[in-house]
C-alpha cells in the first residue's frame, strides 16, 4: 500500500513537472520585438543583459528582433514572427486592430511614485525664445513615428483640441523616426521643436534621462514647454494564442523583476520605476478610441 501511494505520488509529481515544461519544449526560443526610442546600439546593449536574465529565470533563449520602426514591430507580432513585443499604447492599439484582437497586453512598468503612465513633452532649445506652443507658429516640428503615442498620436490630438492644425500652423513637420532623433534634431537646429516621451520627472525617466545617462545630452540645453496628460504605460504585448502557462511565467518574471533585480527593472523600464504590474486591455481603450477616430478621418481625406 505504501509503495503504491509513493508510486502514485511520484507519477503525479512527474506529470506536473512535464506539464510545466510543455511550453519550454515547444518554445525553446522566445522571440521578442523591440521598438525603441533609442538607436540600435543602445537597444542591443540593453537587451543583451535582459536576455541573459530571461534565460537564467525561465530556462529558454530570448531572441531579440529589432524593428527599424514601430510598424515593423507591430507587423512582426501580428504575423506571428515573434511571440511578444515592447509596444507603446498606440502601437498596442494598432496591433490589436490589425490582428482583430489577436494580441493582449501582459505587463507594464510603473513610475517611481507608482503612477501607471508617462507623458508626451514638447521640447525646444533652452537658448531659443520659445516659451509656449503658440510661439512656434511658422516654425519646424519633429514627430517621432506615425505609430508613436507620445511622439505623434497624443500630441496631434492635443494640438487639434486647442485649435492648432499642425500642417497649417507649422512651416514644416517631419517624422524623424525616433524620439532620440527628435532630441538630436532640436539640439542641432534641424527642428525648432519636437515631441518626445518623458516621465513625470524628465530627469528620472524618459528619453532625456536615457540620453543623459549615455553622455549624449546635457539636459540644460533643452527646455520643455508643454506636457500632455498622463498616457497609459507602454505594455509588453503578447499573442493571445500563446500557451496560458507561458504567458503566466513571462508575466511573473516581469512582475518579480524589481524585487529580484532593481537595476534590471530600471534598464527595461528605461528609467526609475517601482516595478512592473499586470495590465488589461481596458487600460488602453482610450488610446484605441483615438486610433479609430484618426483612421476614420484619414479615410475621409
Amino acid at each position: 500500500m505504501f509503495k503504491t501511494l509513493c508510486l502514485a505520488g511520484t507519477m503525479a509529481v512527474l506529470a506536473t513537472s512535464a506539464s510545466a515544461q510543455d511550453w519550454r519544449t515547444k518554445y525553446p526560443v522566445v522571440k521578442f520585438a523591440a521598438s525603441s526610442s533609442e538607436n540600435r546600439e543602445a537597444v542591443q546593449a540593453r537587451f543583451k543583459e535582459f536576455s541573459s536574465y530571461f534565460k537564467k529565470q525561465l530556462g529558454v533563449e530570448l531572441q531579440i528582433y529589432q524593428a527599424t520602426d514601430y510598424a515593423g514591430a507591430i507587423q512582426a507580432l501580428t504575423s506571428g514572427q515573434v511571440h511578444l513585443a515592447g509596444l507603446g499604447p498606440a502601437g498596442y492599439a494598432a496591433a490589436w486592430v490589425d490582428s482583430e484582437g489577436a494580441v493582449e497586453p501582459l505587463v507594464a512598468a510603473r513610475e517611481a511614485d507608482g503612477d501607471l503612465g508617462y507623458y508626451s513633452a514638447l521640447i525646444v532649445r533652452a537658448d531659443s525664445p520659445y516659451r509656449k506652443v503658440e510661439d512656434l507658429k511658422g516654425k519646424t516640428l519633429g514627430w517621432a513615428d506615425p505609430n508613436s503615442t507620445s511622439g505623434y498620436l497624443v500630441p496631434l490630438v492635443s494640438l487639434r483640441a486647442i485649435g492648432i492644425e499642425p500642417t497649417k500652423f507649422f512651416e514644416r513637420t517631419v517624422f524623424s523616426g525616433s524620439h532620440e532623433n527628435n532630441v538630436i534634431g532640436v539640439l542641432n537646429g534641424t527642428f525648432d521643436s519636437a515631441f518626445v516621451w518623458t516621465g513625470k520627472n524628465p530627469a528620472s525617466r524618459g528619453i532625456l534621462k536615457v540620453m543623459s545617462a549615455r553622455n549624449l545630452l546635457d539636459p540644460q540645453k533643452l527646455r520643455v514647454i508643454w506636457n500632455s496628460q498622463m498616457i497609459p504605460s507602454s505594455p509588453i504585448t503578447v499573442r493571445k494564442d500563446m500557451p496560458a502557462d507561458m504567458k503566466h511565467d513571462i508575466a511573473k518574471l516581469f512582475v518579480d523583476l524589481y524585487a529580484k533585480d532593481p537595476k534590471m527593472a530600471e534598464i527595461m523600464a528605461t528609467g526609475k520605476t517601482s516595478g512592473y504590474v499586470e495590465v488589461q486591455h481596458a487600460l488602453y481603450q482610450p488610446v484605441l478610441d483615438v486610433l479609430h477616430e484618426q483612421r476614420r478621418n484619414r479615410k475621409k481625406n
